[in-house]
């Protein structure tokens, strides 16, 4: 019951949600806004599993200001502002006249979010790949899920930057299969991605040890986990964000069904952080950073479908993520089975 209470505010809050909707727009409308709760909800799993891990070296206002603003920024600065720039940028118009679509003529500005997208998906996808490759490349990394695979990882670690000639390496091969006209932009989006992911992290890491590194430096270690955690959100709501204009052009309808499933995946995150979960489901972290790799690979792979006017399904997306979570959280119930079972006299 305990694990409840994290879930009755973010559940009520969908439930208060949906009962707005089909009161104002009807049935249909009260569905697509579901249908885009639950498609949040199963893309950004893996994501409460990740910044979990992240908000424990927050303090606690620092957790309830990810919390509370913390959600503002990704539901309208993400999800609405974000896109909205991107679109400016590659559509040639200026932020108005993509607000102005946005707001009144949904289909043009899907036009144009469609124009946006390879570069969009570059920048999210290598932001998410980087992620997977400095979780696996690390060779003080001593707890393994998938052994012989995570070993040869964790060993491969010891070459300096590997891990981002690899990414760069798929990110260049992955531009030669693009119009030349488009390569250029691709490029720079994706290495945009990458640098940021690179900087937050690294940031983070300077800090070190908050207690020893006093008051001031603490301070600044959760600032930047705290914008590591938003960047890391924002890369999972961009796949979501244009999966979602493919069920619905009502940009009202986006905002509100995303919106929902943010706010029940950061209760999920402090639900986690807070019971301290990880540490006795101890492979779930392993299954959630194989899920962001497989979605950053997906992503950059749908730059490649798009030019061919295909996309990846975004339930397959939600699909792989969850089953690989499934798989990792079952483990560790065995792992966790077979160890008190070894304390018993």
């Amino acid at each position: 019951m305990r694990y409840l209470r994290y879930l009755l505010f973010p559940l009520a809050c969908c439930a208060a949600g949906l009962a707005i909707v089909l009161g104002l727009q009807g049935v249909a409308a009260a569905w697509v806004t579901f249908v885009l709760l639950l498609l949040e909800i199963s893309l950004s799993f893996d994501n409460a599993v990740v910044n979990a891990r992240v908000l424990e070296r927050l303090t606690p206002a620092q957790q309830r200001f990810f919390l509370t603003w913390g959600l503002v920024i990704p539901v309208f600065g993400v999800r609405f502002a974000g896109p909205l720039l991107m679109v400016s940028l590659a559509g040639g118009v200026g932020i108005r006249q993509a607000l102005d679509a946005a707001l009144h003529d949904p289909v043009r500005y899907r036009e144009l979010l469609d124009l946006a997208e390879p570069r969009i998906l570059a920048f999210g996808g290598m932001f998410l790949l980087m992620v997977f490759l400095r979780y696996f490349f690390d060779d003080a990394k001593t707890l393994h899920w998938l052994q012989p695979l995570e070993r040869r990882l964790s060993a491969a670690g010891r070459i300096e930057a590997l891990e981002i000639a690899l990414a760069l390496v798929l990110l260049l091969l992955l531009s030669t299969a693009l119009p030349a006209g488009l390569r250029g932009d691709v490029m720079v989006a994706g290495v945009i991605g990458l640098v940021l992911q690179l900087l937050s992290t690294s940031l983070a890491d300077a800090f070190g040890d908050e207690e020893q590194a006093g008051v001031r430096l603490a301070a600044g270690g959760g600032l930047v986990s705290l914008l590591y955690l938003e960047l890391l959100d924002a890369s999972f709501s961009l796949d979501g964000t244009i999966g979602a204009f493919a069920i619905t052009s009502n940009l009202a309808l986006i905002l509100t069904g995303l919106g929902l499933g943010a706010l029940f995946i950061r209760s999920l995150t402090l639900m986690l952080s807070r019971e301290k979960a990880l540490d006795k489901l101890i492979f779930l972290e392993h299954g959630a950073h194989y899920a962001i790799g497989a979605l950053g690979v997906l992503m950059l792979a749908g730059i490649v479908l798009h030019q061919h006017h295909q996309h990846v399904p975004e339930w397959l997306t939600g699909l792989i993520g969850l089953l690989l979570l499934a798989l990792s959280f079952g483990d560790s119930l065995r792992h966790g089975r077979r160890a008190a079972a070894a304390m018993e006299p």
